[in-house]
C-alpha cells in the first residue's frame, strides 16, 4: 500500500502531551523508520500527515487515526514492524490499512468520562438531563450556548467507586464538541475526571475505517 491509515491508542502518561507534540512525535518516528515517506514540497519539507479529530491534552484514546503516504508500495506487516519499536510508551498501533473513506468523514466520537464525585450516577444524570449551558470560545469571542443538542446519547453507571458516563458527541469540523465542556458544566459537582475517547464514527454511525 502507498496510502496508509494507522489506528492507534494513546493511553497513560502520554496523555500529558498536546496534539501538536503528538504530530511532531509521529513525524519524527516516520522519518526514523526507514519507510519511503512522501514529503511535502517547498523549503521545509515534512511528512504528509493527516490526523482525525484532534485529541485534547490530558485525554486518553483507544481510537486515534493517522493517514500518511508512501512513495513505494509497502505491506502492512512491514510498516508495522518498522514503526512499533520506535513508539514511546503509551502509543500502540492496533491496525494498519488503506483508507476506506476520507479522514474528514468523521461525524461523532464516543467518550468515557470516569469521575470522582460524592454524587451518584443518577444525580449526575439528572444534572445533565436538561439544557447544558456553557461558555464556548470561538476565534473572536466567548458566548453562552446550550451544548445538549450536540450530545447524541449518554449512559451512566457506577464501578469501583467511580461514576462513569459514556457519551457520543458531535465531532465534525463544523460542530465539534469537546467533552471538557461537560466537566466544566458539572463544575464543583465532581472532584476529578479522566476522559478517554473510545471510537470515531462516520455519518452512518459506523466506526471509521
Amino acid at each position: 500500500m502507498e496510502q496508509v491509515r494507522l489506528f492507534f491508542r494513546k493511553i497513560g502518561n502520554i496523555r500529558y502531551i498536546s496534539h501538536l507534540d503528538l504530530q511532531r512525535t509521529m513525524s519524527r518516528i516516520l522519518m526514523r523508520s526507514g519507510l519511503d515517506i512522501a514529503f511535502s514540497k517547498g523549503y521545509n519539507p515534512r511528512p504528509k500527515l493527516a490526523f482525525a479529530v484532534p485529541l485534547s491534552i490530558f485525554h486518553e484514546s483507544e481510537y486515534e487515526i493517522l493517514d500518511f503516504k508512501l512513495n513505494t508500495d509497502t505491506a502492512a506487516e512491514e510498516i508495522g514492524e518498522k514503526l512499533r519499536n520506535l513508539l514511546p510508551q503509551g502509543l500502540e498501533i492496533f491496525r494498519i490499512t488503506e483508507p476506506k473513506e476520507k479522514i474528514s468523514a468523521c461525524r461523532t466520537a464516543r467518550y468515557r468520562l470516569t469521575m470522582t464525585t460524592s454524587k451518584s450516577a443518577d444525580e449526575i444524570r439528572e444534572l445533565l438531563s436538561g439544557e447544558i449551558k456553557v461558555l464556548k470560545k470561538t476565534k473572536t469571542r466567548e458566548e453562552e450556548c446550550d451544548i445538549s443538542p450536540q450530545i447524541t446519547d449518554m449512559y451512566f453507571y457506577e464501578r469501583d467507586g467511580f461514576v462513569i458516563m459514556e457519551a457520543t458527541l458531535e465531532s465534525d469540523n463544523a460542530n465539534y464538541l469537546n467533552p471538557n465542556y461537560i466537566t466544566a458544566f458539572l463544575g464543583d459537582n465532581i472532584d476529578y475526571c479522566l476522559i478517554r475517547r473510545l471510537c470515531l464514527y462516520n455519518s452512518r454511525g459506523q466506526p471509521m475505517t
